[in-house]
């Protein structure tokens, strides 16, 4: 067995892309070890179901949340902690503090979601490799290959399904 990490091969349109998944999904390669690189967005029958989910939402609610809470405690907990007495009564809830409190909702669902968005998109295990023709419409497959996977016989699946073989120094790490 060689010592390579990922095969990688050139498709032609959707077409090309559906068949090469086919072929991988015939050859027993587990959906989580594939990448499809294509310059536009691939629909889910392409690629044969839905993409992975992320937890941006549930970043973002963390983020409305907390926003949400800090803006009542600055806003109406300041009231209460420093109590300005406006005709013989202390002032309770006015208008400028509801615009604190939607201000800082938003600043929290800002800063959530930026953050969530950069924990979501960091690299995780071993560095993919990218092809500079995506950029010029083409579509790549790359199969990060498991440990009880043969990369010929991968490769040689792809190739009789269409796929061209691509160097891994055309590609940029």
């Amino acid at each position: 067995m060689s010592g390579e990490r990922f095969v990688s091969v050139r498709v032609e349109g959707e077409r090309g892309v559906a068949t090469a998944l086919k072929a991988l999904r015939d050859s027993g390669v587990p959906r989580e070890c594939v990448e499809v690189l294509s310059d536009l967005p691939l629909p889910a029958g392409v690629l044969g179901g839905p993409m992975r989910s992320t937890r941006l939402p549930l970043y973002t609610a963390a983020g409305l949340v907390i926003g949400f809470l800090a803006g009542v405690f600055f806003s109406i907990g300041t009231l209460f902690l420093y109590p300005l007495l406006v005709g013989g009564q202390v002032s309770r809830l006015s208008p400028p503090n509801l615009i604190i409190v939607y201000e800082l909702t938003m600043f929290g669902i800002v800063v959530a979601t930026a953050l969530g968005f950069i924990l979501e998109t960091r690299g995780r295990g071993p560095r993919r490799p990218y092809f500079k023709g995506v950029s010029r419409g083409e579509s790549y497959v790359v199969v990060e290959l498991p440990p009880d996977l043969v990369a010929s016989r991968v490769r040689a699946s792809l190739e009789a399904h269409g796929g061209v073989f691509v160097e891994e120094e055309s590609a940029t790490s």
